[in-house]
Formats: C-alpha cells, structure tokens, sequence
C-alpha cells in the first residue's frame, strides 16, 4: 500500500526578546499530534492561494502561516499602506473572531483594515514532511518571524488549550525532565538551535533536511533516549509500516526491528549507526510478539551488531526457525536503561505480559516518563487483527483491561503515531469490540445466519479485498461469543442462545 500524499502546511517559530519562541498546546481531542506542543500552524488553504504574490515572494505557504498565526495566537503580521503593524485592541478582536467563526475570511479581515501581507515579515527556514507510516501527513514549511512591538500572543480554548514563551535550551530541559511533551519535529529544530541563536534556524537547520532529502529515517525523538524509527515493513492493510523503538542510554534495547526487505533493512542500521557514533551502541533486540512485520530484520540485526535476541517463552515457540531467541522476557521483568537523563533514580523498562493478539505478546513500560510500548494490542490506524486459534478475543479484551490499570503518559503503537491519550486508545479499543459483539447478535435476533453472511452485513463496505480479515474477526467473536455462551454453531448457521 502507498504512503497517503502529504497535504500543505506552514508553521511559525515567533520570537520575542533575544530568543524566547513562542510555543502552543495543542488539544489532546485533535488527531494529529493532540496533546502535543509544537509551533503555531496548520493546513494551507484555497484561499491562500488566492492572497498570494508569487512576484513578491508571497507563497501561498507564507499566506497560510500567516494566517494561522493570526487565528491561534492574535498575532498579526501585515502593515498598513504607511508600513504600520496593527495596534492590538477591540476591532483586532473582533475580526479574529469572525474569522475563528468563519464569518469572514483573512482577506476581508485584512481589507477591513487595510492592511496588506509582506513576505519580508518572514524567514524561510525549511521544510519537513511527516513519514510515511502516518495515515495523515504535512508537508510543512517552517518560517521564522519576530513579534511585533505592542502585540502579543492569546489563545482561544479549542484547537489549543494553552501557550508558553521558552528559549529552546529550557524547552528542552523541559521536555527532557519529562514534563513538556513535545512533538517530534519541534524537538528537532529546537535541537538544531539550542547552541545558537533562535536568528540563526535557516542555517542550522540545513544538515538535518539534507539528512533527509538524502532518504535517511528522520529522527523522532519522543524523549531523550528514546527514539522512534518508522519502517516499511509490508504490514496487513491498511497499516505499511512497523514502528521500532531504540531506548535506553546503555544499555540500549531495539524493539522490534520489522523489515524483511534488504534496502530497508540498510536504512534500520544507518539509524542504529548514527546513534552508536554518538555513543548508544545496541545491546539487544527485542520481540513483542511474533508475527513477521516485528520479526523480519530481528536476525540480521542481531548477527550485524552481535547481540542476543529477547523475547517471551511463548514467542520463541511460534518463531521460524531461523530465529533463535538467547533469553527468555517473562512478566514483571525489569530491563535497565542506563542514567535516566532527568536524574539520579532508576530507568527501567518493565515488561508486560498481554496475550491475545498473540500468544506471549509483551507490552513495556519505561519506569521515570511512563510511556507504554503497545506493540500491537492497539493501533493509531485502524483495530487490531485477532486471527484464531492464536489470537483470542476474549483473552485480548482482558489484555486491555490490564493495560487500563497502569499509569501511562503516552501510548507507543507499532502502528501510527503516538497518542498523548492512552487512557481513551485503550478504551476504544475494547468499546469498538464490544460493539462488533453485539452488532453480531442483533443480526442473529432474527433466526440463524451463516457466517458468511454475518460477514456481509456486520462488515458492509468493507472492500473484496479486505473480506478476509473481516472473515477472521467475525470468528474471533462467534468463538468468544459462544464460550459465553450467547451462540452456538447449528446445522442452520450460527444462532442467539
């Protein structure tokens, strides 16, 4: 399956004083990156287009971010026919409501006060495009701007919740200390600029996009020592890629290395390469579960860095025979990781045992930022696959409701991005189960049905193609459903008890 195409956007790292930016967080309720702080920004849109001046230098990218900047935090960065910035005060206000409300658009607002944009008001700084494991991706251009004399930022409850004005360098500290959670890309570019002044970004900013231009995985830090590395793992649809985790600062654990596939195999150790050149040299592999896309670059990985492979009893038995598992992971196990970068104490990976999915499938947690390794009990995606006789829905939905009792900050699936609301994943995974149970007996209300049948109607819409995996959930919880004793298996097809 093709990576979605990424969709325009524009963002704005604002600076007051000699380097305090300006950062927003954002609502936990919002799909991309709830939860999460990062810059001011979003999508760029039609209208947008129409405000441009290509012959000036104004892109539709510097409109967008413009724009946004206005609607989230009040700023506005347009002059007047005299080169006067807008004075903050009622009308400013005002305007911005009506355009929170889509009463009016940016060039009314503008024309209502005769104000014009100026691409001058912004530097180009780059640009990052979300990788392709994500169902929803931005092409997202960065630019650099200062605030205004006499304004300064507001938030309206919605979209954001809150703002603060940081250097990079307390940022930073911040998030490393385990309270700021910022989203991958600001950690990034506050990175880039953390030694420097905020002015300088455009320049510094450069070996990292060159990085990526060049097809090398982007570093997604979710918090110092742990890295995120999405790979192309040939996944069951509509999911194409497998997230492994590198954690730790020594020793240093990989979670599931997935691809199969040689080239991308080759990109798993340039990462694993840049990150032991700065010191993080891998210890071990280790396995969720057993599945081929958490599996598929375990050996070569192995026998590359010479290091063991562990996984839970459970999963060495189901593992190919090429896979040869050097110690046992059991519940409860706890797995150091080194200096915990917020200070003295313990850092620990605590393994939990969550069958179901898969027989001896390990969910861990990290004991100081408490972020929990889903593996594949939950997705960002789409559900989860439950294929009998090795996966078990009953024995699954009590997997969850064990992940539900212990205190998480953000929730790491294999597939999709983070969640910064892991108690709400976990419960739609189970609520989403619970209503395709009963979904299936309010289609057997009526009398008897084949599951055949059952398929098509509990499922309707899903494609041909994927009418297979609607074949294996329909039986996962016919069997469930039946153990409880609510269906039984006739000569006439499946009934109600």
């Amino acid at each position: 399956m093709s990576a979605t195409a990424p969709i325009a956007a524009a963002s704005v790292l604002l600076v007051r004083g000699p380097d305090e930016v300006l950062l927003v967080q954002r609502s936990p309720t919002l799909r991309f990156m709830g939860g999460f702080v990062a810059f001011p920004g979003g999508k760029v849109d039609a209208a947008d287009l129409l405000l441009s001046r290509p012959e000036a230098g104004l892109t539709a990218a510097h409109v967008a971010a413009l724009r946004e900047l206005f609607e989230e935090t009040g700023v506005l960065l347009a002059h007047s026919a005299s080169g006067d910035v807008p004075a903050p005060g009622a009308e400013l206000d005002e305007l911005r409501t009506r355009l929170l409300a889509n009463e009016i658009d940016f060039a009314a607002a503008l024309g209502h006060l005769g104000l014009r944009l100026d691409a001058a008001d912004l530097r180009h700084a780059g640009r990052l495009v979300t990788p392709p494991f994500a169902p929803v991706r931005f092409d997202t251009a960065f630019f650099r701007a200062r605030l205004p004399a006499g304004q300064d930022a507001t938030i309206r409850e919605g979209e954001l919740t809150g703002y603060r004005w940081q250097t990079p360098t307390a940022a930073l500290d911040d998030w490393g200390r385990g309270g700021l959670l910022l989203s991958p890309p600001t950690v990034s570019i506050l990175q880039s600029i953390a030694d420097s002044r905020v002015y300088d970004l455009p320049d510094r900013l450069h070996p990292l996009l060159a990085e990526l231009d060049a097809g090398l995985i982007p570093p997604i830090w979710i918090r110092p020592g742990v890295l995120m590395i999405p790979l192309d793992c040939a996944g069951l649809p509509p999911t194409t890629h497998t997230n492994a985790y590198l954690v730790g600062h020594g020793p240093v654990w990989l979670l599931d290395p997935g691809p199969a596939a040689p080239a991308e195999q080759e990109r798993l150790f340039q990462a694993l390469d840049r990150q032991a050149a700065e010191g993080r040299r891998l210890d071990a592999v280790i396995l969720t579960h057993h599945h081929p896309d958490h599996i598929g670059g375990a050996t070569a990985t192995a026998r590359r860095y010479g290091v063991p492979i562990l996984a839970h009893r459970a999963t060495a038995g189901l593992l190919p025979g090429s896979i040869a598992v050097d110690r046992f992971i059991e519940h409860g196990d706890r797995l150091d990781l080194g200096a915990c970068p917020a200070g003295p104490g313990p850092w620990q990976l605590e393994a939990i045992l969550t069958p179901g999915h898969a027989p001896g499938h390990l969910v861990f947690r990290d004991t100081h930022y408490e972020l929990l390794f889903a593996g594949d009990m939950v997705s960002t995606i789409s559900s989860v696959i439950i294929a009998p006789p090795e996966g078990d829905l009953a024995v699954y939905l009590e997997s969850l409701r064990l992940l539900q009792t212990i205190p998480a900050r953000l929730l790491l699936p294999s597939h999709g991005g983070p969640s910064a609301r892991p108690d709400f994943v976990l419960a739609e995974a189970i609520d989403h189960r619970l209503r395709r149970n009963q979904q299936v007996l309010d289609a057997l209300a009526d009398g008897p049905r084949q599951r055949d049948d059952l398929v098509t109607e509990v499922y309707r819409g899903l494609p041909a193609n994927l009418r297979w995996l609607g074949d294996l959930q329909m039986e996962a919880a016919l069997l469930m459903l039946r153990a409880q004793g609510r269906v039984e298996e006739t000569e006439q097809g499946w009934r109600a008890t």
